[in-house]
């Protein structure tokens, strides 16, 4: 109780110094709840009726429905309601504001037609006209917009697609952690991931799983985590290892971000010492770049184009004090009060999940007090934040269901006082 005491005064504190320094002229952030990006606007619809009735039946069984599913049924549970959870929070300003990020006019969307009518011209001459495309096109690697322009060819254009695909896949992610903490750490891990698996669906995260494209970055990351893991756990070892590999080398051209964010992929090769799938995964990876490469797209040349857009745009004149300890105090806000109250307990988990947990934790810390990640860090740390959230595992007893409220309270609240692009 008293970790998440400090978590909240600070987030309190942070938000008195963030306007301050916004009044003063700093760069802090669009809104007036920094160091969250949005503005306070009480609103809500049948969207949030439903997602107060979906928090409930969390809160009143999830627990119990937790320890006794049978495990497939669980990870399918946990996966339909993060999915319908995220998508009534996104209602909460009506049905519109459900695609309305990937609609707008800065997002990936705006430039499928060009990639659509030359696909390998679009890729050829990608960082030679990065800084032409709209932000979130200059500031991410091609992957996103070719991904959409794939979904146009075969009929599955627009928005409302594109929409789907990112809610399910990062919707998925609690699905991904859990296999991956009962490949790691067997019956543990499994029984860690029962007693994480409510207090994750109800966590903050999903607030941007609908519709941030961080959210398909998060899922596409766990999933080549939760390959790793199977592939060093298993007998017949190569298929997981190559299917890990595969996976794993889409994330450098969705996003950069999970560059250093794949850190948490070498967890497998911790926890187990087997350095064969780890290593022949890593050698697809490194062949999935020389392939784009070959296909016209050198990702060095990627992310010095992206730096330079960067230093010229807001995000560099961000105060790096401010936002150093701002990001890490968001990335609690992402897992929750459970998350963060979990976290004080974080020894008495299998060593598995400790060391999952601690290479996220780590790579937050790197990545905020680097002054590479200012601000907006509510949707680019989602690929981190699903691996903290089993930290809440040490939350149980009589209070777990305690928890669980504050958990969906806090969440809900958000969903209807913040008015956030994402």
């Amino acid at each position: 109780m008293l970790a998440v005491s400090l978590w909240a005064g600070a987030l309190v504190l942070l938000w008195v110094v963030g306007l301050a320094l916004d009044r003063s002229g700093a760069v802090v952030t669009f809104g007036s709840l920094p160091p969250l990006l949005g503005h306070a606007a009480v609103r809500a619809s049948v969207g949030t009726l439903l997602a107060v009735v979906v928090a409930g039946a969390v809160v009143w069984r999830g627990h119990m429905r937790a320890r006794t599913m049978r495990w497939g049924p669980l990870l399918a549970s946990g996966w339909a309601v993060s999915a319908v959870f995220a998508v009534a929070l996104a209602t909460t300003r009506g049905w519109s504001a459900l695609s309305a990020p990937l609609r707008g006019e800065h997002d990936y969307l705006v430039v499928v037609p060009t990639a659509a009518a030359a696909p390998g011209d679009f890729l050829r001459t990608f960082t030679d006209r990065a800084l032409e495309y709209p932000i979130h096109v200059r500031g991410h690697p091609p992957g996103f917009v070719l991904l959409a322009t794939g979904m146009d060819r075969i009929g599955l254009g627009g928005a409302g697609w594109a929409t789907a695909l990112v809610v399910m896949v990062g919707s998925s992610a609690v699905v991904a952690v859990a296999v991956t903490l009962r490949a790691l750490a067997g019956p543990a891990g499994e029984d860690v991931a029962r007693r994480a698996m409510p207090a994750a669906v109800l966590a903050p995260a999903v607030l941007w799983i609908a519709t941030s494209a961080d959210a398909l970055y998060a899922g596409v990351l766990a999933w080549g985590v939760a390959l790793l893991a199977l592939a060093s756990t298993r007998r017949h070892w190569w298929p997981w290892a190559l299917a890990a590999g595969l996976v794993l080398g889409a994330c450098p051209f969705l996003s950069y971000g999970l560059l250093h964010m794949a850190v948490v992929a070498l967890a497998p090769l911790v926890v187990t010492r087997r350095w064969r799938p780890t290593a022949l995964a890593a050698a697809v990876v490194l062949g999935c770049v020389a392939a784009w490469a070959v296909a016209g797209f050198w990702i060095g040349d990627g992310i010095a184009v992206t730096h330079l857009a960067s230093s010229h745009g807001r995000s560099a004149d961000r105060p790096y004090l401010y936002f150093a300890l701002a990001d890490l105090a968001v990335l609690g806000l992402l897992v929750g009060p459970a998350g963060v109250g979990g976290l004080a307990g974080l020894r008495r988990l299998p060593r598995p999940v400790v060391v999952l947990v601690a290479f996220a934790l780590g790579t937050a810390v790197l990545g905020a007090f680097s002054g590479v990640e200012r601000g907006e860090v509510e949707r680019i740390w989602l690929p981190l934040a699903c691996w903290v959230a089993p930290a809440a595992a040490t939350l149980t007893g009589p209070h777990q269901r305690r928890w669980l409220v504050a958990q969906a309270a806090t969440t809900v609240a958000l969903a209807v006082l913040l008015d956030s692009p994402w």
